[in-house]
């Protein structure tokens, strides 16, 4: 490889790895830079591997994608609006997949995750604050949208399950980055106040849905690291204040397990209408992208307004069927079982707590999904591709340290 193309993959990678940072910094503030950095990212990554002449290595997870990718494909030309479909498979599942690969491929080194996740930090500090001014203001000064939902806070965000979504991955990091030695001591204290501001945050957005994928969250990481009573005995000090101040709060803990309110009702005829959409077509589904376009055949007419299913694994049921939804639950427990498999294994440097965080903030964004509909929004589609990325960047980390030693 002579010098002038080895300068030209250089930058080609330091391309990719600022827009990695860049997507990871505006994921919550602008769609538009998003989509802009995501396919600078895609397009300079083709670049790059055309040129190192390199393909990306085999293995059954990233088969287990394509299957999904394939399994996608094949429902845009059995679907019942194959314009629909086609452009959800280019400008969803290509998009995102092919941006997982960079992710993947691009943040090769400690240095790299551990840049990503600072930005991560610095991004969700300016959204806890916006949070928190929506609450006393009543609007965000970020966007500038009105508060529609009182007495909950959403941020940037167009609902409070979606801020409450961003909120869990964004304190997952924190608390595993918590545990993770360092030279300076203040970082734990910068930590800790990031971790109020952030959990306060999600208390206000007062969403069932992420308060349960938090506390499963907690139970999960609690079995690889050692949580102290002092957190909990605070965290339950902070609820109860809560409780007993905002009265919207203690109306969602009073109902916590009780779901007969508007909101659950109307989910329940969105599950139906998935269900019975499902059935109609169940090997292959209705078509990629075309919920909403099939929704009125399948709902009852009492339903007011179309909708998404508000859950994904439902969604993804109708539209690509039980192909489509067992290729993607393959995604997910193949990234389970090598993420554990390899957390047992290694040792417990930086890139083993970056490991454990993404298989944290999967398996809570794994949770909502089954009462909302994340995985199909711009900002947090890409969320779920980009802590996927990483938990596999870690976990390539890993391997490389082991074979070192």
């Amino acid at each position: 490889m002579n010098l002038e193309k080895t300068k030209v993959i250089y930058i080609c990678d330091k391309i990719c790895l600022f827009s990695i940072y860049a997507v990871v910094f505006f994921l919550p503030i602008s769609k538009a830079i998003i989509e802009t950095f995501s396919y600078l990212a895609i397009a300079i990554f083709f670049v790059k591997k055309s040129l190192e002449r390199k393909s990306i290595p085999y293995s059954y997870f990233y088969s287990a994608i394509l299957i999904f990718t394939g399994i996608c494909l094949a429902s845009v030309f059995m679907s019942s609006n194959s314009a629909i479909s086609a452009r959800s498979f280019l400008g969803k599942i290509i998009h995102r997949v092919a941006f997982f690969f960079v992710i993947a491929d691009t943040l090769n080194s400690e240095r790299r995750l551990k840049n990503a996740i600072i930005i991560l930090f610095f991004s969700s500090t300016l959204l806890g604050i916006d949070g928190v001014y929506q609450f006393f203001t009543h609007k965000d000064f970020i966007r500038h949208r009105p508060h529609d939902f009182l007495p909950r806070i959403y941020a940037t965000f167009p609902s409070p399950s979606d801020f409450g979504c961003y909120l869990n991955t964004a304190i997952i990091f924190v608390l595993v980055y918590f545990f993770i030695k360092s030279r300076f001591k203040f970082v734990k204290f910068l930590l800790i106040c990031l971790f109020i501001l952030l959990f306060a945050c999600l208390m206000l957005t007062a969403s069932r849905g992420a308060w349960f994928a938090f506390i499963a969250s907690i139970l999960f990481m609690s079995i690889w690291v050692r949580f102290s009573p002092l957190f909990f005995i605070i965290l339950g000090i902070y609820v109860t204040i809560l409780y007993h101040f905002h009265p919207y709060i203690k109306v969602v803990l009073n109902r916590f397990f009780i779901f007969l309110d508007v909101s659950s009702v109307e989910r329940r005829m969105m599950w139906e209408a998935a269900w019975k959409m499902f059935m109609s077509r169940p090997w292959l589904g209705v078509g990629l992208g075309t919920f909403m376009f099939n929704f009125r055949k399948f709902v009852v007419p009492e339903f007011s307004y179309i909708a998404y299913a508000h859950n994904c694994y439902l969604q993804i049921l109708a539209e690509t069927g039980i192909l489509g939804l067992l290729s993607f639950l393959s995604i997910l427990a193949l990234f389970f079982y090598k993420g554990i498999r390899m957390m047992v294994k290694a040792q417990r440097v930086f890139s083993w707590y970056v490991l454990l965080g993404s298989l944290t903030a999967i398996l809570s964004y794994s949770l909502q999904m089954g009462v909302d509909t994340f995985f199909y929004s711009v900002d947090l589609g890409i969320l779920f591709w980009l802590i996927l990325g990483i938990g596999i960047a870690a976990a390539k980390n890993l391997e490389a340290v082991k074979i070192v030693n």
